[in-house]
């Protein structure tokens, strides 16, 4: 190709590439700044960018001298329109600022959001020609390197400060040429927005206990929650209407969450975010700072950063803490993705099917940049709506919230398998004839009180009791409740951590196959056990319940134990069925036969009785075994258990007779009541090579 038709081409080429930068007002009259942009956008062209055309141009106009874009601003850009100040103040002139903004546009065009804030801008500088008069060599203090540091991993827009420190960074360690890259050194010193965390992360909580059930991807970096926050934010308020609260949540409504700030407790608002270490909460409210308040409801401060950064696990406490705190404020999130203007309304309908099927109270948070490029985004998730037992939070980077959805979806219809609501929670009425002000918590654990039950931000609570029977200190998980000021105490939690408290004081030493035998046992009797005691719909804590104890204060951490086999959960119950049990006994076992005589005189003086004419075994068609007692003018019917433990027999015994008129004989096998599971048994089935589903056809196969 002769030089002739080359420079007929490139005329042709900057023709058309001016026609695709169209200039506004005065502008139009600088001739020298239309062929600054020409050369501009023939340059980025040249390194790959894309850059505008006559199809999809770029406009440029004078900058207003009001508003945001006063003082000492010289350009500005937003996609698709640049402005710029005429003769703006400094040594330079609007061609270097048309050049800087330029770059933001290919930028824009060409590499979808993909450069940090930071780098953009420093890409920017160097394309300009801002930075031809700075010499290398003077490199920035450490306070000035922290300031920026600190700033561009909360994603802030730099202010005129760091803007000096990273021109002359850019200076030092230069530039690259190549399309859409950043510096490494640069990298290194600076990072990127929330140090590139959150990828893709999810933990599933049991929202009763605060026990972290199953999780993925990265739980210690820290993020903030963005419009999560309204989470708490709507807890802290003394009063509000629950269906206009609930619809605005939904919707993410910040303007008028905002109108409901007179209602606002800020100490109760600090209360539920104590999970969370690291925050710079204002120390008292201030009602003339709106920023302030939109901190509140997880947006940034007057500085450009966040209040609040959590990692994922303090994330979840502090949520699981403001939803029970105040649960009927939250029913309204099952609307998110029905509402019109809720935050999931856009998404695939399908997804929704799946929050709906589930009735799932749904919560979106998203951390953008300052101009509204998407950071990371939150999904908040708990169900069922009547009474929440599980709370997932799913994190994602680069994307907002609602886009979690799909995914978040996906997960759900596993869970709905491995962790169905049926088997989610346990109610223990404990043994605890003592002041609710005797129960403390860790000060870094407080309690959260509300109408007849507390609980602590991070699950566990120690409680004193004086009963017999019971350990005077221990440390459970979940909510404790009251049905009135002298009513029992209840205790909900989840079903793994009652497990493994049941454990601990009846099998501790099982393993292998027979400790999942077992734990299938004490999971399905503690998710079937409401009828054990009407009064308060729960289970006991001891005797012909299973013994929970919960811990010791000072116990060190147990083995760790898996979540329950749902395929065991549903063989029990058709075991149950077919034998007709609401109740699958168990006992310590063993095959060593004993018995024991009593004389008359002796059971007359424990049962305080003058005489026993007759003791008769029962068994009923539950398969619960009782000792009917025969008196000269009546009869008493007790429990085989409460029989056994008075006289303090090894176990319930199976047969009972008269040796003469003055002795009683009792014959027994093993310990404990001597139904359904036998541990010694279950042990030594499980050396012998059965499997847990085995041990428990063992055990309840047939009606005994």
């Amino acid at each position: 190709m002769n030089a002739s038709l080359k420079r007929c081409i490139r005329r042709q080429y900057l023709f058309d590439v001016g026609a695709a930068i169209l200039f506004f007002g005065a502008l139009t009259q600088q001739v020298e700044l239309r062929q600054t942009a020409t050369v501009a956008a023939s340059e980025l062209a040249a390194q790959g960018y894309k850059i505008p055309s006559e199809d999809d141009p770029v406009r440029v106009f004078p900058a207003l001298t009001s508003g945001a874009f006063s003082g000492s601003h010289a350009g500005g850009w937003r996609p698709g329109s640049i402005y710029l100040r005429q003769q703006p103040q400094g040594g330079m002139s609007e061609a270097v600022y048309l050049r800087h903004e330029l770059f933001h546009e290919a930028s824009h065009r060409s590499c979808g959001g993909r450069l940090p804030a930071w780098a953009e801008e420093a890409g920017a500088m160097h394309f300009s020609g801002e930075l031809a008069d700075l010499e290398p060599g003077r490199l920035p203090s450490e306070l000035e390197l922290q300031s920026i540091k600190n700033r561009v991993r909360q994603g802030a827009e730099l202010d005129g400060n760091d803007r000096a420190v990273l021109a002359r960074l850019v200076v030092n360690a230069g530039w690259p040429r190549e399309l859409c890259t950043v510096s490494a050194k640069l990298t290194e010193i600076l990072g990127v927005a929330f140090d590139d965390a959150g990828d893709s992360s999810y933990l599933l909580m049991s929202l009763l206990s605060g026990r972290i059930l199953t999780s993925s991807g990265d739980q210690s970096s820290r993020l903030p929650p963005g419009s999560l926050l309204k989470i708490p934010y709507a807890a802290a308020l003394a009063q509000a209407d629950a269906d206009l609260l609930g619809a605005e949540l939904a919707a993410s409504e910040t303007e008028k969450l905002l109108q409901r700030r007179e209602q606002f407790q800020i100490e109760r608002y600090r209360l539920l975010l104590s999970p969370i270490k690291e925050q710079k909460l204002p120390a008292q409210v201030a009602p003339s700072d709106p920023q302030i308040w939109r901190s509140y409801l997880g947006e940034r401060n007057a500085e450009g950063d966040f209040s609040l950064q959590a990692n994922l696990p303090e994330l979840a406490l502090a949520m699981r803490a403001a939803l029970l705190s105040k649960p009927d404020y939250f029913h309204g999130l099952s609307q998110n993705g029905i509402l019109p203007n809720s935050t999931l309304a856009g998404q695939n309908e399908q997804d929704k099917k799946m929050l709906r099927q589930l009735q799932v109270l749904a919560k979106t948070g998203t951390v953008s940049t300052v101009d509204g490029r998407p950071l990371a985004g939150h999904l908040l998730l708990a169900w069922p709506v009547a009474h929440p037992v599980f709370l997932a939070i799913f994190r994602q980077r680069g994307v907002n919230g609602a886009a979690i959805l799909s995914k978040a979806a996906a997960l759900l219809r596993n869970w709905q398998h491995d962790y169905p609501a049926r088997f989610a929670a346990v109610r223990v009425s404990l043994l605890t004839p003592t002041d609710p002000d005797s129960w403390s918590a860790e000060p870094d654990c407080p309690l959260v009180a509300k109408q007849h039950g507390r609980f602590t931000v991070c699950g566990q609570i120690r409680i004193v009791s004086s009963a017999r029977g019971s350990r005077s200190e221990r440390v459970v998980k979940g909510v404790l409740r009251q049905t009135d000021e002298h009513g029992p105490t209840v205790l909900e939690t989840d079903v793994d951590s009652y497990v493994d408290g049941v454990l601990a004081a009846e099998a501790q030493n099982l393993v292998g196959s027979a400790r999942e035998a077992m734990r299938a046992v004490i999971a399905w009797n503690g998710s079937h056990g409401n009828h054990r005691h009407n009064e308060s719909s729960s289970l006991c804590d001891t005797t012909h319940c299973m013994v929970y104890l919960g811990e010791l204060h000072e116990d060190k951490p147990r083995r760790s134990s898996s979540h329950i086999d749902i395929v065991l959960m549903q063989l029990l119950d058709q075991l149950a069925t077919k034998s007709g049990l609401n109740w699958l006994p168990f006992a310590n076992g063993g095959d060593q036969r004993w018995q024991r005589q009593l004389s008359s005189e002796e059971l007359r003086r424990v049962f305080t009785e003058n005489q026993i004419l007759d003791i008769r075994r029962e068994r009923h068609k539950d398969g619960e075994l009782f000792i009917r007692l025969f008196y000269p003018t009546s009869e008493e019917l007790l429990s085989c258990e409460i029989f056994r433990n008075t006289l303090k027999l090894p176990s319930c015994p199976d047969s009972v007779t008269a040796a003469d008129d003055q002795t009683w004989q009792f014959v027994g096998i093993g310990a404990g009541h001597g139904l359904g599971l036998s541990i010694a048994r279950a042990q030594a089935l499980a050396e012998a090579g059965r499997d847990a589903e085995q041990i428990l056809r063992d055990a309840y196969g047939q009606s005994r």
